[in-house]
Parts: C-alpha cells; structure tokens; sequence
C-alpha cells in the first residue's frame, strides 16, 4: 500500500511542482534509481536472512529494520522541498521498503508445501491489490483535494499494522511445524528424503557465494526464461501505469484534478478486477499447472494493449485497464507460485531475491524507457502523443515476447515435484 501511495499518483504531483520543466523525465529517472536500488537490495537482504539465526526467527529482524527505515523516509518524501531531497528520500525508502520485503517473501516457500502454493501465492496477491487499490486510491482523493501529504499517515499506518500481523503469524505457523535445520528441511524427514551434498539447499549449495547465485548457469532448471517471462510482463505494465496520469493529461487534454479522479477509478477497476480472479487463477494454477495460466495473462495483457493504444476516450480506458487488471491478477498467481516450486529449498530468501530482480528491473527500464521517449520524442515531432505513442507499442511487443518466453518453459520438474506433495 505505501509504494502504491507514493508512485504513480504523489510522485507525479510532486515532481510536477518541484521540476515543471520536465516533469515525466524526473519521475522516470527519480522511480528508476528507486527500483534499480530495490534490484541490488533484495538478493543480499534475502541472503543474509537466509543465514541469519536469531530469536525472532531468520525473516522478522530484517522486516522490523526494513519497516522502520520506509516509514522515515515516507515522510522525507513527503515534505522534500527539492528535487534532490525527492530523490534521496525515494532511494532510502526503497530500501527500507525492500529491506522488509526480502524476507516477507521467502516466507511462502519457507511455511508451505509445493501443492498450496498456488493458492497461497493467490492469497498473498489477493492482500497485495488491497493495498494497491487503497493506496491509489487515497492518494487519488488526496491529491485531487490539495492534501497529498495526508496519504502517508495512511500508508504508514498500514506498514505498522502488516509488520506486527506477520510477525504475530509468521511465529505461530513457524510453532506449529516441525524443527528445521540450517538448511530448512524439517528435522522429522526420512532420511529417503535428506538432501544429497549436490541437492539444492545443500550446505555445500549454502556455501556458494551471492555472485554465483547472479550467474545464470546456476540458476534452477527453467529460471531463465521464467525471468525473461517475468521482467518483461512486469516492465509492461509498469510502462503502460506509470506515465498514464500524463497521458490523460497531454493527450487526452484533462486538466490536473480530472486526471487524478480518473486515475483513482481506473486503479478501483483494475483491482476490482485483480480481486476477482486472484486467488482462482492461484487454484487453477495449482491443478492445470502454471504455464497455461502465465501464457493467458499474456494473450489478455495483449488485447488490453491495443485498447490503451486506441483509448481517447474514459470508456475505453477503463475497458482497457480492466483487461490489464485481469490478465495481471492471474500473472501473479500463476508467476510467484511458479517461482516457489523452482527455487531450491531452505535457500528461498536468497533464489527469490534474485527473482525479485526480475520485477525491479522490469519496472526500472520500464521507467528509463519513459524517460527517454516520451518527452524528447514529443519535442522532436512536435506533438503531445507520439511520444506516449512509441512507448506503448514497445509495451505490446514485450508482451508479445513474454508469451513467447512462457512457450520455453520447461515445467516438468516442478510438475512432479507437486504431483508427488511438494
């Protein structure tokens, strides 16, 4: 909910009024040094909580700090009176923000067999497009009233309010299971069932360092078009998001207030649609596997695509948002559960980090790509639109490409992997 507070719709009012010159560059830039931060951070956070042997468990110390530091810097933020300040308060709460999501993550794949993942990953995307559509939305209000800065005590409060549930949740779950060794395996498991030397979450796999866990040749069978897959989506939709308050405003000719209304109905849409398919497609995934469900969020980003790239009008882009809100609720259960059965075990923390690079950097070139074309290509035609224009083609060819990437997937070990219970 905080992130979704901040970027696009009080980033965008900010940068406006701090950089009027050129204001959809500063945000690309500012929200691409923002994710190119929670690029780096995530994998060594997840490491580090992977080794990390505590009372409060290997996950909940780095969620405490990370909480504390985003919420700090949520008011940086929110007061910064330059750009400069802006954009320092934006790359410390990233890595605050992602500081605490690191291990938040690992905790799926840590409490949970392969066969409830699908469902789980559902119920956790189902938790994440409530804070989506909350936070857009509030901070739609907000602004549209002249009060934005108002929307962080919100977004604070809600940070407060996830970090004690899941730490009160996390333990209770972590009390209920069996013991678990350093490697993560349960200590009540056959010894059919320990893991080789070589096995993934090995001690001898515990030992590789983070820059062998970066190269791709010892990635999990079928991680690399899975992240090609992944970072292309999500480079996508963050494209087609981020700049869409602008577009209203430069090519569809709203003024301000009227593009922060519509941005608050068009984020209300795309989560209605997001809640009504999240957790199914996360069920469907578990019993028709996760491929068929990734390639049709693909086809159906595609058609939501076309709409955007025709849209003049607040029908067709609440249509358009609806079909994207639809194919990205099933993307996000079908994609994490995905990513769960292929990362090794008892190594989750770190293998979903470097996965978590997968959605950072989709989203940081989606946001350089914005900077780069949309205003100087503006400049040099002379027109509000052709620039927007460039941009969301290149979105409905990366679409394109990722469904080609899901047809590459090789699924047949985490398929057996579920068809015997995880």
């Amino acid at each position: 909910m905080a992130t979704n507070t901040l970027d696009p719709v009080l980033l965008s009012l900010w940068v406006a009024e701090l950089a009027p010159a050129n204001p959809v560059t500063a945000l690309a830039l500012i929200t691409a040094a923002g994710l190119l931060v929670a690029t780096l951070t995530q994998p060594v956070i997840g490491a580090l909580s992977d080794r990390t042997r505590a009372s409060l468990g290997r996950r909940l110390p780095y969620m405490i700090v990370g909480t504390l530091l985003a919420i700090v810097f949520l008011f940086v933020v929110a007061f910064a009176p330059t750009i400069w300040i802006l954009l320092l308060g934006v790359l410390a709460y990233q890595f605050g923000a992602n500081t605490a999501q690191a291990p938040w993550q690992a905790l799926l794949p840590d409490q949970l067999p392969a066969s409830l993942r699908g469902a789980a990953s559902g119920l956790k995307s189902l938790f994440e497009i409530l804070g989506f559509i909350l936070g857009r939305r509030i901070a739609a209000d907000m602004a549209a009233q002249g009060t934005p800065q108002t929307a962080i005590f919100s977004a604070s409060a809600a940070l407060i309010a996830t970090l004690v549930l899941t730490s009160l949740t996390a333990r209770y779950w972590r009390g209920r299971r069996a013991p678990e060794d350093p490697d993560g395996e349960s200590e009540t498991s056959s010894s059919s069932e320990s893991p080789s030397k070589h096995a993934p979450g090995s001690a001898q796999e515990a030992r590789l360092s983070i820059s062998d866990f970066l190269q791709r040749s010892n990635w999990p069978r079928g991680f690399g078009w899975w992240f090609v897959n992944r970072s292309l989506f999500w480079a996508a939709i963050i494209a087609l998001n981020t700049f869409v308050i602008f577009y209203m405003m430069n090519v569809i000719g709203m003024t301000s207030f009227e593009a922060f209304r519509l941005f608050g109905d068009l984020s209300v849409v795309l989560g209605v649609s997001l809640l009504i398919i999240t957790i199914p497609a996360g069920r469907l995934s578990d019993k028709l596997g996760r491929r068929p469900m990734i390639l049709a969020a693909c086809l159906v980003a595609v058609a939501g695509n076309l709409l955007l790239l025709g849209a003049r009008t607040r029908p067709v882009l609440i249509l358009g948002g609806a079909a994207l809100g639809l194919a990205t609720g099933v993307f996000l259960s079908a994609s994490w559960a995905l990513a769960t059965d292929l990362v090794p075990r008892g190594m989750a923390g770190r293998y979903l980090g470097i996965a978590n690079i997968a959605t950072a950097g989709g989203s940081f070139l989606a946001r350089l790509a914005g900077g780069a074309l949309i205003e100087p290509i503006n400049r040099l035609t002379g027109s509000q639109e052709a620039g927007y224009l460039a941009l969301y083609s290149l979105t409905l060819v990366a679409f394109v490409v990722s469904a080609f990437a899901v047809t590459r997937l090789d699924v047949g070990e985490h398929r057996r992997s579920r068809e015997l219970g995880g």
